[in-house]
């Protein structure tokens, strides 16, 4: 992912510095669940710090690790910081607990590989089962749409995620999506900021 280790590192400092910009400006907004995107996205953002590690070879073995631990949760993690603050209905709340509950079991069971192939990019072995790929943009769907409110601000942060996968597929081409896709995440605070000013509270 993210090409390689100096695009890594820009992409860490430039994505965790964007995201405390927003959460910061959140919080005096009073604005809890932009607040609560923008400093759980630091989690999401934290991979390319991993990816970082394994590009320059330092202890690959636990880098790999930490970027499969730190990839896999970034739902759960999100699905914890938005389910308590949440004002939806409790059966919103059953259904996004029970969708991360599969998440977990599939990403998880069986045993997992944490292997990293470094050639021009990054090859993570747990994407290599198209049924997670599917399982985790699945997940991160669910835990917008049925936790995250507004609604209409909910659906349209879902809608850019999607779009930045779309123009990844388009650009880099199937093989490597995360890359681009990752590259272009880490912004995506300062999306969900421009859409919370266009779109009614």
């Amino acid at each position: 992912m993210c090409f390689d280790a100096t695009t890594s590192l820009a992409a860490f400092i430039s994505g965790v510095l964007v995201s405390l910009s927003i959460m910061s400006f959140a919080i005096v907004k009073k604005d809890t669940m932009l607040a609560l995107l923008a400093g759980g996205w630091i989690w999401v953002i934290f991979m390319q710090w991993w990816e970082y590690m394994i590009w320059m070879k330092w202890n690959v073995a636990m880098a790999s690790n930490m970027a499969y631990v730190f990839n896999i949760m970034q739902i759960p993690f999100l699905y914890f910081l938005f389910i308590l603050p949440s004002k939806v209905h409790m059966v919103n709340k059953i259904i996004a607990t029970v969708i991360i509950f599969i998440y977990l079991l599939t990403m998880t069971y069986p045993n997992v590989s944490t292997t990293v192939a470094i050639t021009n990019h990054l090859d993570y072995s747990w994407w290599s089962d198209q049924w997670r790929c599917c399982i985790y943009f699945i997940g991160l769907a669910a835990i917008f749409l049925l936790l995250v409110r507004p609604f209409y601000w909910s659906l349209a942060c879902v809608i850019t995620l999607f779009v930045l996968l779309g123009l990844s597929m388009l650009i880099y081409g199937k093989g490597q999506v995360p890359s681009l896709w990752c590259f272009f995440a880490v912004f995506f605070p300062l999306m969900a900021l421009f859409l919370r000013w266009l779109l009614p509270k």
